[in-house]
């Protein structure tokens, strides 16, 4: 008997350890997804509807709360806790099964998203058209920068970089009639001199993947984000949701 309760103190005590270590590591998870489309299938970059749909459902069934960007990086600066069943939900690219898959599901559950499009590409082949864009961003989506191209930023000029973060951003105010503040790295690739265009620019943000120097950094032009894939469900899906999944993950390079 005494043994028994010997070995549930000590689990207890190292319970005790791990959540106290965990506590302040905490991060709300920001969500990534690309495509949602059934018919095309990436594995790293595309969830089928029907398990878009499921994982919205698991969501909103263990009772997460779906914020925007905006309402996120305004609590990191105002130094406010954050609640522990907090989630933002992107999308990178522009991709129009965004508006006829994904944003029909996102009504239906309540859902805001932040979408971050290739402003040059809108209205291409399988892109977003303005009018999409327009529609959503009336009726609670978010729209960022992706730059104007898709281009992976620490390959081109300083020049053409610059060119990139305010061009993508003064297009999409102009025909949004709204102000754009946040942008999302290509590939996640970024650079000091990069990150300063998007300050001088006016974005109040940006996002990344798991890059940077320290994943538990609060640098809020290098938030990290966590990609979903179409098969995760269960405790994978959990783990992504939990707080702690980017603790876990080996830190890339900026560039």
């Amino acid at each position: 008997m005494k043994k028994n309760i010997f070995i549930v103190a000590i689990g207890l005590a190292l319970w005790g350890c791990a959540a106290g270590w965990l506590a302040p590591r905490y991060q709300v998870p920001i969500l990534m997804y690309h495509a949602v489309e059934a018919s095309w299938f990436e594995p790293l970059n595309n969830v089928r509807p029907v398990n878009f749909s499921r994982q919205l459902a698991y969501i909103h069934q263990q009772g997460y709360q779906v914020i925007t960007l905006a309402a996120l990086v305004d609590r990191i600066k105002k130094g406010q806790t954050l609640d522990r069943r907090s989630v933002v939900i992107t999308f990178d690219d522009g991709y129009e099964n965004n508006y006829t898959q994904a944003y029909p599901l996102l009504v239906a559950y309540g859902f805001p998203a932040d979408i971050f499009v290739e402003v040059a590409k809108l209205g291409a082949a399988d892109r977003l058209t303005w009018a999409q864009v327009e529609e959503m961003a009336d009726h609670g989506m978010t729209f960022g920068s992706h730059t104007l191209t898709g281009v992976y930023m620490p390959d081109i000029t300083p020049q053409k970089a610059a060119f990139e973060v305010r061009e993508s951003k003064r297009l999409m105010e102009y025909r949004l009639g709204r102000q754009v503040l946040f942008f999302s790295y290509p590939i996640g690739g970024f650079t000091p001199l990069v990150k300063k265009d998007l300050k001088d620019a006016g974005y109040a943000a940006a996002v990344t993947t798991n890059r940077g120097e320290d994943h538990r950094a609060k640098d809020l032009y290098e938030l990290k984000r966590i990609r979903v894939k179409d098969e995760d469900s269960g405790f994978v899906l959990w783990f992504k949701l939990s707080g702690y999944y980017n603790l876990f993950r080996a830190v890339k390079n900026s560039f």
